[in-house]
């Protein structure tokens, strides 16, 4: 997992923008909230697991190509069906242990829509970071 972050920026860039989502999420929590480890909880979950889910996605991406038509498409649904059932057991377990909030963990989830949305401007921001370090980004 760590290796297909360091080995693609978009991914990374998208990862960001769903922190930085997640990021405006938890400091509305904190001032709205009386409950607030139940509802950071929750939304930390959903950032773990939308990191997750985009991995996976970005893997799954990168087998299928390498694969036929028939293959790729069986071996997408695969994965697909995989990421939904994680992402339903994580809020069935959320929501019968009381430990977290299954609604802020649907937000953090959602981090990942958010995240691509604005990957192209992290994906300047990312560019401009790197040219001050004389690091160079993929176009």
């Amino acid at each position: 997992m760590i290796a297909k972050l360091r080995a693609n920026t978009t991914l990374k860039e998208l990862i960001a923008g769903a922190a930085a989502y997640c990021i405006v999420w938890e400091i509305f929590l904190l001032i709205l909230t009386e409950r607030k480890l139940y509802h950071s909880i929750g939304l930390l979950a959903g950032l773990i697991v939308c990191v997750i889910l985009a991995v996976s996605m970005a893997d799954s991406i990168d087998v299928a190509v390498m694969l036929d038509e028939k293959g790729a498409r069986a071996y997408i649904q695969k994965k697909a069906s995989l990421r939904y059932i994680l992402v339903c057991a994580v809020i069935v377990l959320l929501a019968l242990s009381g430990f977290g909030n299954p609604l802020t963990f649907f937000a953090g989830i959602m981090g990942l829509k958010t995240g691509a949305y604005i990957q192209p401007f992290t994906h300047k921001a990312f560019k401009k970071i790197s040219n001050k370090r004389g690091e160079t980004v993929d176009e």
